[in-house]
């Protein structure tokens, strides 16, 4: 005869359930098992990928399949789901470069958060601090975002890469 949390005694041959907070195993950092790396990069691919269509890729259950993603997810593995807009055509893209003087990435980046036109923010080493993906209907509105970059306190100097043509782009 067993004894059961709580002191009570358990019946032989009854199962005890234990009530109270489950234990979490992914809790702590755990690495990636080659499942997991590909149910990754298939919804790399395909964000969209239901769980029963990842299942049947992988050869396994629905539900096994959406606990490792639930799992993937609160360990921060995935992040999130998003798309990406088709570009209109009248859109126009640039790339600019921005070295600072005295101000740190971190205040620049919050700044420019300010700004929808802003679409990625990337800190880099070298002589250049941020490059930033711009996106504007015209370039007009690229050399107005540029002039309203090039006038936060801490920038020094920017310069200005347009996109010509997007040759392909990656999930």
């Amino acid at each position: 005869m067993c004894r059961a949390p709580g002191g009570w005694k358990a019946l032989p041959g009854r199962s005890v359930r234990v009530v109270g907070t489950p234990m979490q195993p992914d809790t702590f950092p755990r690495a990636l098992d080659p499942l997991d790396l590909q149910l990754l990069a298939l919804l790399e691919m395909d964000g969209r990928m239901s769980h029963a269509r990842l299942a049947r890729r992988v050869g396994r259950s629905r539900s096994a399949i959406q606990e490792r993603i639930e799992r993937l997810e609160r360990m921060g593995h995935i992040a999130g789901y998003t798309i990406r807009r088709g570009n209109r055509a009248a859109d126009v893209q640039a790339y600019l470069l921005v070295s600072a003087s005295g101000a740190s990435h971190d205040t620049l980046a919050a700044a420019l958060q300010a700004f929808p036109e802003v679409r990625v923010c990337d800190s880099v080493s070298g002589d250049l601090d941020l490059i930033l993906q711009v996106q504007s209907r015209d370039i007009a509105g690229i050399d107005r975002i540029r002039a309203a970059v090039a006038a936060l306190p801490g920038v020094a100097r920017t310069r200005t890469a347009l996109v010509m043509q997007n040759r392909f782009q990656r999930g």
